[in-house]
């Protein structure tokens, strides 16, 4: 499986406000948050610490080392450009870092790992899907897309760094191992929906090596 890096954003964590007259939910107007990335052109450095000029003010839910890169399929923005009536709709408006094509939610798979520029670059594995918050509505100024993405499964998915080294605009990106065929980043999030009603295929989600530590505590809570 090979793809493109068409994508490429980051952002500083940013304090806003909600435009007057507008609500997508009941919280205070004010809030903070990463999830406005610029796009950039790159090289940028991937650490295994964080991108380079990017940052999250959520790092409950957002950051760490299993949460490096969140990645989304390019395919997907013509689809939410004509749902959602935003023609304009960037990359990066979904928050995510990486934009690319070759990969999607439903052919990515918990556990696969990623070379990134060629043999000696970048070195990414994919640790769990990415479960949007209320800040993608407020992001997008709509608020159903929360439940639309749960909807269509169009989340994206997080990845953690393997082997530190640059990201460009027009990189190409090669699958190179896929450990678990049968977790895709769709089978997964279904599963982490259904945890109470089906606690086994929860625990066997959580017991894949590679998946998050964040997943894996959330997996079996009571």
């Amino acid at each position: 499986m090979d793809g493109e890096l068409v994508g490429l954003q980051v952002g500083k964590v940013q304090r806003r406000c909600m435009p007057d007259g507008m609500r997508v939910d009941y919280r205070h107007p004010f809030w903070t948050s990463g999830i406005f990335k610029d796009a950039v052109a790159g090289p940028l450095r991937v650490a295994a610490t964080g991108i380079e000029d990017d940052a999250q003010a959520d790092l409950d839910n957002h950051g760490g080392p299993d949460n490096v890169v969140l990645a989304y399929d390019a395919h997907h923005y013509p689809l939410w450009r004509d749902k959602l009536a935003l023609p304009d709709l960037s990359h990066g408006s979904f928050g995510e870092n990486f934009t690319l094509t070759g990969f999607s939610d439903d052919s990515v798979c918990i556990g696969d790992i990623w070379e990134v520029g060629g043999d000696a670059g970048l070195l990414l594995q994919v640790t769990q899907p990415r479960q949007p918050c209320y800040k993608l509505a407020r992001r997008l100024l709509q608020p159903h897309i929360v439940k639309m993405v749960h909807e269509t499964g169009w989340g994206g998915w997080y990845l953690r760094v393997l082997r530190e080294g640059p990201a460009a605009i027009g990189m190409k990106v090669r699958l190179t191992q896929r450990h678990h065929p049968e977790w895709n980043v769709v089978t997964a999030m279904a599963a982490m929906h259904g945890r109470k009603r089906d606690t086994g295929a929860a625990r066997a989600l959580a017991a894949l090596p590679e998946l998050s530590a964040r997943w894996k505590r959330e997996l079996v809570e009571d």
